[in-house]
């Protein structure tokens, strides 16, 4: 690897033997391309995700004039509105835990465990009851069609960050994992919630938010894994 002036400045300082160390260690590394700026990465992931939430719409469709029930239920629209945020900001905190010096600190973690707890507790503050055994009836009845299709939108979306976060270098791949599994889970959520047509409490936090509660495990077990290949 060629060296530049600051380098070769630096390299003049050290001890002789310290110097011909350091100068073999550089001259056997190979070329790397820097990583991507994480704005760069996030709005590329914001495009892909919009075009898989578009898609999966197209499929499962839109709730009967959903424009009009949000207008009318600021709740809904505030729900539906901070579970789309806290996917983009999730995103953008998983892919900057994968490069060094910007993961999120302590206070970081601390506001967004705060303000997913907010996010589950919603439904119980702010919409209708509805019976837990009716919702387990119906979803039985169903096939499981809303807790379903949060999990299966989140894959693409979870993929698309994954392959992004891998060109960095995470030093608590672990985190990272969470971090896009948030992200991913709640794109699910908010997918799911355009579509369905029941707000009820019960069945807005077994069929649309649970999903992220029982599976998150999952991204963080592989992120362990596939975000620490770079040390390898």
């Amino acid at each position: 690897m060629e060296l530049n002036s600051t380098t070769q400045r630096h390299l003049k300082k050290l001890p002789g033997f310290q110097r011909e160390a350091i100068a073999k260690l550089l001259a056997d590394t190979r070329p790397f391309k820097p990583a991507w700026p994480i704005y760069l990465q996030w709005l590329l992931w914001l495009a892909l995700s919009g075009l898989v939430v578009s898609l999966a719409l197209s499929f499962i469709g839109t709730r009967f004039e959903l424009a009009d029930h949000l207008m009318d239920e600021p709740a809904a629209a505030a729900f539906l509105a901070l579970v789309f945020v806290g996917s983009a900001l999730s995103a953008w905190a998983g892919i900057a835990s994968s490069m060094p010096g910007e993961e999120p600190g302590r206070g970081g973690k601390v506001i967004a465990g705060l303000f997913l707890v907010f996010l589950f507790a919603m439904p119980f503050l702010f919409f209708g009851r509805e019976a837990f055994g009716d919702v387990l009836d119906r979803d039985v009845a169903e096939g499981w069609f809303c807790f379903k299709t949060v999990a299966i939108v989140a894959v693409p979306s979870w993929i698309i960050l994954g392959l992004l976060a891998s060109r960095n270098a995470s030093f608590r791949p672990g985190w990272t994992g969470a971090w896009l599994g948030v992200s991913s889970f709640l794109l699910g959520t908010g997918t799911i919630q355009m579509h369905c047509a029941r707000w009820e409490s019960c069945h807005m936090f077994v069929d649309h938010m649970l999903p992220m509660m029982l599976l998150i495990a999952l991204p963080i077990w592989l992120g362990s894994f596939w975000f620490a290949r770079w040390k390898k």
